[in-house]
């Protein structure tokens, strides 16, 4: 039997002209604790600590403090913010040109987005199948606390051996190499992708019009 053959797609600025999860926080949470911290994350001296923090100790404290913010709501309420914020916010932010470029089949959602996100983004794109950030709920409550998966995507679905992957994001170097073909989605920054791409890759390069912030 021939094994199937899936496309990995990742989500942010690669489908979408958006950080999906800081800007679905900034979608759904209605806080003023949370304005101030969005005010310093978003700041100089918010951006730099963050950074070393996260250079230091692989952990994005910025991150995970926000998304506590959304601590104590339902999964079914997170569900429908998800899909609120995918109509209002996140369709007209598609980046066409690889919206054109996904295969009808066998799609497969692999990002560090929220798990809500990934699950809502897959079902508009026909597919169930997704690799994501994994809230933690108690009883349908959520806890404040997820399972990341920025630095450990390759090593979430490791039974996929037979795949094209699509993405805009340099820490995905690992799915790409054992890519048959990567779709890559620049932000000016080809000459880094060059520096890590294996010489025989096969590579189709989308320039984006917009800057990533």
């Amino acid at each position: 039997m021939t094994e199937q053959h899936y496309t990995l797609i990742d989500v942010c600025w690669t489908l979408f002209y958006s950080n999906t999860t800081f800007d679905f926080l900034d979608f759904a949470i209605k806080d003023k604790r949370y304005n101030r911290l969005r005010k310093f994350r978003t700041s100089w001296i918010g951006r730099k600590a963050n950074l070393l923090i996260y250079k230091l100790f692989r952990y994005d404290w910025m991150r995970s403090r926000s998304v506590r913010y959304l601590a104590g709501m339902s999964r079914i309420e997170l569900q429908d913010l998800a899909e609120r914020f995918y109509q209002e916010y996140l369709i007209p932010r598609r980046i066409e040109h690889v919206w054109q470029q996904l295969p009808g089949t066998n799609l497969v959602i692999v990002s560090g987005t929220l798990d809500i996100i990934a699950q809502t983004v897959s079902r508009h794109l026909g597919t169930n199948r997704y690799h994501a950030t994994e809230m933690v709920f108690t009883n349908d409550i959520f806890t404040g606390k997820f399972n990341d998966r920025l630095l450990t995507k390759a090593s979430a679905f490791p039974h996929y051996d037979n795949y094209d992957i699509i993405t805009d994001n340099l820490t995905d170097i690992d799915l790409v190499r054992k890519a048959q073909k990567a779709t890559i989605v620049l932000y000016n920054n080809r000459h880094r992708w060059a520096a890590i791409l294996p010489p025989d890759a096969n590579i189709t390069y989308i320039e984006t019009a917009e800057q990533r912030y």
